[in-house]
């Protein structure tokens, strides 16, 4: 009765245990599955965010009107518009001198300034001469210039902003001395203020006779050009100045343009003309940055010019973008004073938002059913303010965050303002708002995968015969010595590698570059000699070493082959490359030698990937079956043909995953490209020149980048390419490997 007993209660225990143990396993099993999907989820929201934040990139332009209000004023032609950074008041200049300032929201009168006139003088035309404010010059009927500024100034108080608008008389003068051109009418005007204070004014009157009146603000001195002369007997239909105020574009009804110099105010010089289009040239202006001619004609056309530079090292105006036709004559085109957007305007009231550097019309659409007088960008170009014939005044609403990325321009050969053909650049910020961004990511992918290239051709090889050698060849003493050495490599952080590399390498690889040149040479073959010794000692003499000797052995020869190439070095150095073989390869080859560049990168990103492909590929060739060498070896086959004909089969799908693996832990990497190039965004391959990694430009200017700008959405869609690319190549690593282990599976 007690065995029973005791039966019972051994059986009870049992059943708690095996409970306990289920019970166990399967909240280990909870668990484990908790962290895969946890992984999976971590990886699929890292996805989403970014293709979140780079997705508005691909979001076009849209205009919508915000305000629409009449100013009262019929019998008063509109001459100008403006808005405050703010788009809270608008300004309007009328024809009679008044000029009236508005609440954007409600059209409500703020203020009313008025221009110095004279009794029933009137202002035949005006112009803005700034894109940075709203400085203006009109010409009246009196033939007198008069330079103002509308000022709209932020006041806080008590935590709210109000605009306080102002008008600030600048200058008043004549048009000019002489009796001829004084009282006749004005048809064409343009007003251009620089940075040093100097006004430049421009002007065509009734007779089709052409003038140039210039201030310098230093000497106080106005200069005065008749170029009746220069103009041939065309009718001159279109005018522009630079912001600077160092040229003149003239457009004639015959489509001739005509570059006049005026950096010189004592004289004015006809730098060149050419043929721009069959049509009319009806409205020309300068981009921002003086450099580009947005141009329309009379056929619709809308076009960009820019100067390039000749073989002969001149500059010559070339067509370079065009935009959609107008259905009918273009009047008018604004710029922006923020990018190269600006708007072209025909006769039939349709406006077209254009961006010069893509070549896109981006929007088209008709503002209003009356006669478009003026128009304006606000100074953020996320508004325009248009102004009719019957005194409405509309305010739309500009929604343009970034125009300069599309699929041509992130991955495309564009023509930038300053090249001489289109290429790929990436060139994201500059000095100025001037500067015109280049958001080419094909520089940056290719400089990934150069580096990622020199990377594996040092790693590669070194990683996987060390890893032959160590599995195969190595005694178990030595193995036990340099595996978990070069694992320990692994461990470096890569910052140390990057400043290793950056600080001390390229330097060092500068100086000695010959020695450096000669020693993978002299290592081969010192190699080949040291095994020709190793071969050439009778086979019973060998047996009778230790197994490892054979290392041993090459040691020395190893050691020889890096005197040598020190020593060498200098004497063909100074023999062959006229004693400097970095001056020699500029002169002879026209390599230049960059201190930082892909040689020390391959050199220092491999050292970082070794340790990767090491472990794994002598993990997988240490798991070939003992078996399958044993029978290679019966059989007569010798310990090298044993390695290539039975283990390197065998541990092939582990070996392609250990290099898929090192490939993309070199796209990925980040410290040492860094660190070790010059960042520079070049398209060579040379190893002698630097290079630009999606990584590296990613930790450079991330913390510049305005948030939610451009640069700021593009850095996240190069880190959704970076992501995508390291997916891909684990996804092809995990899909072969399974397809080569499958394959040798009967190993």
């Amino acid at each position: 009765m007690s065995l029973f007993i005791e039966k019972e209660l051994k059986e009870s225990n049992i059943s708690k245990y095996r409970k306990k143990a289920l019970r166990n396993n399967k909240i280990a099993g909870i668990i484990i599955s908790l962290g895969g999907y946890g992984v999976v989820l971590s990886i699929t929201a890292i996805l989403l965010f970014l293709i979140y934040e780079a997705v508005p990139l691909s979001f076009s332009a849209a205009i919508e009107e915000f305000s629409f209000f009449n100013s009262k004023n019929k019998n008063e032609k509109i001459m100008l518009a403006g808005l405050d950074r703010y788009v809270e008041v608008e300004y309007l200049v009328f024809e009679n001198g008044i000029i009236n300032f508005y609440s954007v929201s409600d059209g409500s009168l703020l203020k009313v300034e008025k221009l110095p006139l004279k009794l029933n003088e009137k202002i035949l035309c005006a112009d803005k001469g700034s894109l940075s404010n709203e400085i203006f010059s009109v010409v009246t009927d009196s033939s007198r210039l008069i330079v103002a500024e509308a000022r709209m100034l932020p006041n806080y108080d008590r935590n709210k902003r109000v605009i306080v608008p102002e008008l600030k008389i600048k200058s008043i003068s004549n048009l000019s001395d002489e009796d001829d051109s004084k009282n006749r009418s004005i048809k064409l005007f343009k007003y251009s203020k620089n940075e040093d204070g100097n006004d430049f004014w421009a002007w065509v009157n009734d007779r089709n006779e052409l003038f140039v009146k210039i201030f310098e603000a230093e000497e106080e001195v106005f200069y005065f050009h008749s170029l009746i002369d220069q103009v041939r007997d065309v009718e001159i239909t279109s005018l522009a100045i630079t912001q600077n105020g160092e040229s003149l574009i003239v457009g004639e009804n015959s489509g001739e343009l005509l570059w006049f110099d005026i950096s010189d105010y004592n004289e004015v010089k006809l730098k060149d003309n050419w043929k721009a289009s069959a049509s009319a040239v009806s409205a020309i202006d300068f981009l921002i940055g003086d450099n580009a001619l947005a141009l329309g004609t009379t056929a619709g056309e809308v076009q960009v010019w820019f100067p390039i530079r000749t073989k002969n090292n001149n500059f010559k105006f070339q067509r370079i973008h065009r935009f959609k036709s107008h259905d009918s004559a273009v009047s008018e085109i604004f710029v922006s004073s923020r990018n190269r957007s600006f708007i072209s305007i025909d006769e039939s009231n349709v406006l077209q938002l254009n961006y010069s550097t893509t070549s896109e019309t981006q929007v088209k659409f008709t503002a209003s059913t009356n006669s478009i007088t003026t128009a304006s960008f606000s100074p953020k170009s996320d508004a325009l303010i248009i102004a009719d014939e019957q005194a409405n005044i509309g305010i739309f609403k500009v929604d343009n965050d970034h125009p300069e990325t599309t699929i041509d321009a992130l991955f495309g050969k564009m023509w930038y303002e300053g090249y001489d053909s289109p290429e790929f650049v990436w060139q994201s910020t500059g000095g100025t708002d001037e500067f015109e961004s280049k958001f080419s990511l094909i520089p940056l992918i290719f400089g990934t995968f150069k580096g990622t290239l020199y990377a594996m051709l040092f790693s590669v090889p070194l990683a996987l015969f060390a890893a032959i050698y160590v599995s195969q060849f190595a005694p178990k003493k030595v193995a036990r010595i340099i595996k978990p050495t070069i694992e320990i490599m692994a461990a470096l952080p890569s910052v140390v590698i990057g400043f290793l590399a950056g600080l001390y390498f390229s330097p060092l690889f500068q100086e000695h570059l010959m020695t450096v040149l000669l020693i993978p040479v002299l290592i081969i073959i010192m190699f080949l000699v040291s095994v020709f010794v190793w071969k050439s000692i009778p086979e019973i003499k060998r047996v009778k070493f230790a197994k490892g000797t054979d290392l041993l052995f090459v040691l020395p020869f190893l050691v020889i082959s890096f005197l040598l190439a020190a020593g060498v070095s200098n004497i063909l150095e100074l023999n062959l490359f006229d004693g400097n073989i970095n001056q020699w390869m500029y002169e002879v080859l026209g390599i230049n030698y960059d201190q930082r560049n892909s040689f020390v990168v391959g050199f220092a990103l491999g050292f970082a990937v070794v340790p990767i492909i090491f472990t794994i590929s002598e993990d997988s060739l240490s798991n070939v079956p003992q078996s399958l060498t044993s029978a290679s070896f019966a059989l007569g086959a010798s310990p090298w043909q044993t390695v290539v004909r039975i283990v390197l089969p065998a541990a092939a799908g582990g070996i392609f995953s250990a290099i898929m693996l090192g490939l993309g832990r070199a796209i990925g990497e980040t410290m040492i490209v860094l660190m070790a190039t010059g960042n520079t965004p070049i398209m060579d391959l040379s190893p002698f020149n630097g290079f630009r990694a999606m990584s590296a430009s990613i930790a450079v200017e991330i913390p510049e980048a305005p948030v939610d700008g451009t640069l700021y959405r593009v850095l996240f869609l190069t880190a959704l390419l970076l992501f995508a690319f390291t997916f891909a190549i684990n996804s092809v690593a995990a899909l072969i490997g399974d397809r080569l282990r499958k394959k040798y599976a009967r190993f």
